[in-house]
């Protein structure tokens, strides 16, 4: 019996096979008339529905790459015709295509990448093999010939594409260039001013190479070839500006004026003729007058307000008035408050304010716009640098990293990142870091600067002083090369070279040369210098509240409380939430024996800290000097209960309990935690001979002390506890050597009255 198939059965396949080929084809239709229309966003959209449809589809491709190209999206526009040429080897325009990509691409690269090298050699051959004669594959020739510096022979293939097809400038151009390149200047010459002035093509590059080529040397021709450029191409605003700044540079301001005016008095060709003529003065730095077109052009282009005022904002920062540009920005948010440029200007001049709550809220808008474009590497940056400027620099670590994830060539962020290192004691990371960049850019003066400076936190003082030398030969106007060389001959204790190197620096103002000085001076003692120095510094920059801060803590080490009080408060009313400025301060206080004032100033640093367990310590051992016993248990135990093995409130703990009538046991059982926490801290050995001398036990007292003085022969008070011991047990004969041992020692003022006081009953 026959098998028939059924008629309906092969209809339905063929129409469905008919279908998808229709599809696909349609697609490439409706991109092609979207292409013609000049939509090439919606022409690639079509061209990559095809592809859908069909995976294997080179003409999809070949339409795509077009589409990529007119949109100057290169790397799209190769892979998708090297994906076209592979599916359409003999599509000799679509190699043609790819052959322009790779070709732009490599001159664009510096490098010339040598995969991009080989893949034109490769392009090239193929026109060649099809056509002897293909423009194309000569051209390419040329190009490659001339990026190989064999400038004859490029000549010879340029001159002989030109031949086949004369009509590209870009390729006569390239050709001029090579004459000009080979010495032969006169045919050059002459090929380029027959492009300029008796073709006046529309090709910027010709002009820009003749203008290049007649120089400062013969100044009318240049000036003739900028004016060519101008009248040949009506329309092109960018080069009315390149000639108005050739007058600016020649000092010639009735033809720079003339210049600009061109475009001022031509608004359908220039509707924007005061957005560019603002923008030309504002990179002449010339802020009020860019300031005063933009300002024109918010009254006479509604339309375009916010960009004209974006515009003058940035001309506020760049002239350094920062109030006005803030009162702007705010004025721009009131009408936008969306508006995420502004936003992030506002933001950049709240955190260089460095006024604490201007860098909290230059954070919160950092994050809101990281939040919005978390894979924005600038925007993860930006909110390091809060993060860092709130001194927070785990915080700001992560966020530099999270940059660098993004982009790895953000140098801004690996700078950073190497600094964060060394300030946190991470030198090997910093070095290895720096080594990094080095090893792709082996010049960058930064991170030779940063690389000298992990190679002094190492110790490797020779090599850092070497690259220092060399870096401050190269630029000796820099600072901060003699600034780290002044700083690692303190770190040597070369107090004069130091002194020397920063005393030459002086003049400059900067506010860590009279920190740094000041430091030398206060290395030997010599306070008055030290403080002198510091007031010269305030001088120049009276704001400082790094100069502020240390001038305190030189005034203290000079014993001028009073002094380093008041300067301390300063510290913290220009920064209230400085933590460090209150524990100064307060350590200050104690020093002047004013341990009521000195809880004060430890109870404002913990209220801004009270996560931070030294703080947390700092107070509870100023309330335990300041005879508020039970305050200072209550602290102890607060941060017992938080941080168990905290071996320092484990044992201060405990030697509050034992000497103030606590509960021995309880004070015993602290101490020997404490031990346990940390075995090799011989301060908390002590606590525990003390605990048992007050619970009486003489003889475990005597042992306990007796490896103390064993162990430390130079301590003197380990000697005057093992004496109070051997004293309560009856040995006084063995209480008066410890006793005189003691003294040896050079004990602390108030330890020799006890050490004297002690003696006098043995």
């Amino acid at each position: 019996m026959k098998h028939y198939v059924g008629v309906g059965s092969v209809v339905i396949a063929f129409c469905a096979l008919s279908a998808c080929i229709t599809s696909k084809q349609s697609y490439v239709k409706k991109g092609n008339d979207l292409y013609n229309a000049g939509k090439y966003a919606d022409a690639s959209l079509n061209y990559r529905k095809a592809i859908q449809k069909d995976p294997l589809f080179g003409e999809a491709y070949y339409r795509l790459g077009l589409a990529a190209m007119k949109e100057n999206q290169t790397r799209e526009a190769y892979d998708a015709l090297y994906r076209a040429v592979q599916l359409m080897p003999n599509n000799v325009d679509a190699m043609e295509r790819l052959a322009d990509v790779s070709l732009s691409s490599y001159l664009a690269d510096p490098s010339h990448p040598q995969a991009l090298y080989q893949q034109i050699t490769q392009l090239s051959n193929d026109l060649l093999a099809k056509n002897p004669n293909s423009y194309e594959g000569v051209m390419l020739k040329g190009y490659l010939a001339g990026s190989d510096r064999k400038a004859k022979d490029a000549i010879a293939l340029i001159r002989k594409a030109l031949q086949i097809n004369s009509g590209d400038p870009g390729v006569t151009t390239e050709l001029v260039r090579l004459l000009i390149q080979d010495g032969q200047t006169q045919e050059a010459e002459r090929i380029g001013k027959d492009l300029t002035d008796v073709k006046k093509v529309a090709y910027g590059p010709i002009y820009d190479l003749m203008f290049s080529f007649y120089g400062a040397n013969r100044p009318a021709e240049a000036e003739n070839v900028l004016k060519a450029k101008v009248n040949n191409n009506p329309k092109e605003a960018d080069y009315v500006v390149q000639l108005a700044r050739y007058y600016a540079r020649g000092q010639k301001p009735a033809e720079m004026k003339a210049a600009l005016d061109r475009l001022l008095n031509d608004p359908k060709n220039f509707p924007q003729a005061r957005l560019w003529v603002g923008d030309f003065y504002l990179g002449r730095r010339d802020y009020p007058a860019a300031i005063r077109y933009y300002q024109d052009g918010v009254q006479n282009e509604p339309k375009n307000k916010l960009t004209y005022q974006k515009k003058m904002l940035i001309a506020l920062l760049a002239e350094g008035k920062r109030d006005d540009a803030l009162q702007l920005a705010d004025s721009i948010l009131k009408d936008n408050p969306k508006d995420d440029d502004t936003l992030r200007l506002r933001a950049d001049v709240q955190l260089d304010s460095a006024k604490p709550e201007n860098v909290e809220a230059a954070l919160q808008t950092f994050q809101a716009l990281s939040a919005k474009q978390p894979n924005d590497p600038v925007l993860r940056f930006r909110v390091g640098r809060a993060y860092q400027a709130k001194g927070d620099l785990d915080a700001a670590l992560v966020q530099f990293q999270e940059a660098v994830k993004r982009r790895k060539d953000f140098l801004a962020a690996r700078y950073e990142i190497i600094d964060i290192d060394l300030n946190q004691g991470r030198p090997s990371e910093a070095l290895q870091e720096a080594n990094d960049i080095l090893a792709n850019r082996p010049n960058d003066p930064r991170a030779r600067l940063l690389r000298a400076r992990c190679l002094a936190a190492t110790k490797q003082y020779g090599p850092a002083k070497a690259g220092l030398e060399r870096l401050a030969k190269e630029s000796p106007k820099d600072v901060e090369p003699r600034l780290q060389l002044g700083l690692i001959a303190l770190k040597q204790s070369q107090y004069k070279e130091a002194t020397d190197i920063f005393n030459g620096l002086r003049e400059t103002g900067d506010a860590r040369v009279f920190l740094a000085l000041a430091t030398t001076y206060s290395s030997q003692k010599q306070y008055d210098k030290a403080i002198q120095a510091l007031n010269e510094g305030l001088q120049k920059t009276p704001d400082s509240l790094a100069i502020i801060g240390q001038l305190a803590s030189t005034q203290a080490l000079a014993r001028n409380y009073d002094l380093a009080i008041m300067n301390f408060q300063k510290v913290i009313a220009g920064d209230p939430k400085s933590l460090s400025a209150r524990v100064y301060l307060g350590d200050v206080y104690e020093l002047r024996g004013d341990h009521a004032n000195a809880v004060v100033a430890y109870q404002q640093a913990y209220q801004l800290a009270p996560a931070n367990t030294l703080v947390a310590l700092t107070l509870a051992d100023a309330l335990a000097r300041a005879g508020h016993v039970p305050e200072a248990r209550r602290q102890y135990e607060s941060i017992v209960k938080a941080h168990p093995e905290n071996a320092t409130a484990l044992n201060n703990l405990a030697y509050l309990l034992a000497d103030t009538g606590g509960d021995l046991e309880e004070a015993l059982t602290l101490a020997h935690r404490a031990v346990k926490a940390a075995p090799g801290q011989d301060d908390y050995a002590d606590t525990v001979g003390y605990i048992y001398l007050k619970k009486g036990q003489r003889e475990s007292a005597v042992q306990a002390f007796g490896n103390l003085v064993h162990k430390n022969p130079h301590v003197a008070l380990f000697h005057y506890h093992l004496a109070m011991a051997l004293f309560e047990q009856g040995d006084k004969e063995g209480a008066r050597k410890e006793l005189a041992a003691a003294l040896v020692e050079h004990p602390a003022p108030q330890d020799e009255a006890r050490i004297r006081e002690l003696l006098n009953k043995t």
